[in-house]
C-alpha cells in the first residue's frame, strides 16, 4: 500500500516538473522579434545558382527572435545601387518527506494553476508567432547577407556575390530589414516542421469506481517535434477532473507519447488523426479512497484551422481505453510551430 502511494506521489512530482519545463519553453517562444531574418540553407543554395541580377526578386526568409545572436552591422544598400558580379571568397573570423495520500481536490486545484499558466504562455507565444514573418520578400541584389560557416567563422557579402561554393560552406545566412530595400511578398502556408507547443481545453469522461463515466473538464499540454510537415511526435500531458456519485472530486492525470499525422490540406483547413500510448492515475476523494493507476491506449480525429505559417487552431475528438473502460474527450486550442 505504501509503495503504491509513493508511486502516485512520485508520478505527480514528475508531472509538475514536466509542466514547469513546458511553461519555460513557452515563455522563451514568446520573446520579442528581431529585424534579422534567416534564409534557409536550401533557399540560399537555390539562389546561388540563379542569375545574380534577379536573385533578389523572391527570397524565402524566417524572422528571428531578439534573443538570437545578432550579426555585426553591414553597409546599407540603396535602391539605386549598381549590381556588381564578382566572386568573393569567405573571410573567416574567429531529505525526502514521508509520502502521504494526495487529495483529488487538491490535485485538481493545482492542475487549474498549471493549465492557466500554460494557456497564458500559449497566448503569449501565439501573439509573437502571429506577428513573426515567415514567407517571401523582394531584396536588392546587393543586399548584405551575413554568413556563418560550419567551423564557426563569419563573413558577409552582397546577395549577388554568393556562389554555390559559398552557399555550401555556410551553415546559416541572415539578412536585415534595415540594410536595404525590403518588400514582403506574402507569408508561407502552415509549416509544422520543427518544435511545437499546444494547449487544448475541453471536456472528458473520468471513470468512477462504480464503472460509470462522469463528464468533467480536461486540459492537454503538448510539446514535441514534427520531422516533416505532416508527421509529429509529442508528449501529451492531460489533467482533468469531475465529480463522482457522492459529489466528491475525482482527479484524472494522463501522460502519453502521441503520434500525429495530417495528410489532408484543403486551403487553410487541415485534417488528420492521432494515436497515443501512456499511463494514467485517478484519485478519488470518496470514503476509503478508490485510487487507481493504469496503462492507456487511445486515438482520434483532428482538425486544424491555419492562421499563419506557425500558428493554428486545433480541435480534436478522441477515445481512450483506460481503467477497464472507454472514455471520450473533445478539446480545442492553440498550436504553435
Amino acid at each position: 500500500m505504501l509503495a503504491r502511494m509513493y508511486r502516485t506521489h512520485r508520478t505527480h512530482r514528475v508531472l509538475d516538473t514536466s509542466v514547469v519545463v513546458l511553461a519555460a519553453v513557452g515563455l522563451l517562444l514568446a520573446g520579442c522579434l528581431s529585424q534579422s531574418h534567416v534564409i534557409p540553407r536550401n533557399e540560399l543554395q537555390t539562389l546561388a545558382n540563379k542569375d545574380p541580377q534577379t536573385r533578389g526578386q523572391r527570397v524565402r526568409v524566417i524572422q528571428s527572435f531578439a534573443t538570437s545572436s545578432e550579426p555585426p552591422p553591414a553597409p546599407r544598400v540603396d535602391g539605386g545601387t549598381n549590381v556588381s558580379v564578382v566572386v568573393v571568397a569567405p573571410v573567416h573570423t574567429s531529505s525526502p518527506r514521508p509520502a502521504r495520500r494526495p487529495s483529488a481536490k487538491r490535485e485538481a486545484d493545482d492542475a487549474k494553476f498549471w493549465i492557466i499558466l500554460a494557456a497564458a504562455v500559449a497566448v503569449g507565444a501565439a501573439v509573437t508567432e502571429g506577428a513573426r514573418y515567415d514567407g517571401w520578400v523582394e531584396l536588392h541584389p546587393m543586399h548584405p547577407v551575413h554568413l556563418y560557416g560550419w567551423d564557426g567563422s563569419y563573413t558577409w557579402m552582397p546577395l549577388a556575390h554568393v556562389t554555390p561554393e559559398t552557399a555550401a560552406w555556410a551553415r546559416k545566412a541572415v539578412v536585415r530589414t534595415s540594410e536595404g530595400p525590403w518588400r514582403p511578398l506574402g507569408r508561407a502556408p502552415l509549416n509544422r516542421r520543427g518544435w511545437t507547443y499546444s494547449v487544448l481545453l475541453g471536456t472528458s469522461e473520468v471513470p468512477a469506481a462504480n464503472s460509470s463515466n462522469e463528464r468533467g473538464f480536461t486540459g492537454h499540454i503538448q510539446f514535441g517535434r514534427f520531422p516533416s510537415r505532416e508527421l509529429g511526435i509529442l508528449l501529451d500531458i492531460s489533467m482533468g477532473w469531475a465529480e463522482n456519485e457522492f459529489a466528491e472530486t475525482m482527479y484524472d492525470s494522463r501522460t502519453s507519447l502521441e503520434l500525429q499525422y495530417f495528410p489532408v490540406a484543403l486551403g487553410i483547413l487541415h485534417a488528420g488523426g492521432f494515436g497515443q500510448l501512456g499511463v494514467g492515475y485517478r484519485l478519488d476523494d470518496s470514503l476509503g479512497g478508490r485510487d487507481r493507476q493504469d496503462f492507456l491506449i487511445g486515438g482520434g480525429a483532428m482538425l486544424q484551422l491555419e492562421l499563419t505559417t506557425r500558428l493554428a487552431i486545433t480541435g480534436r475528438a478522441g477515445v481512450t481505453r483506460i481503467y477497464g473502460t472507454n472514455t471520450s474527450d473533445f478539446t480545442v486550442g492553440l498550436s504553435i510551430y
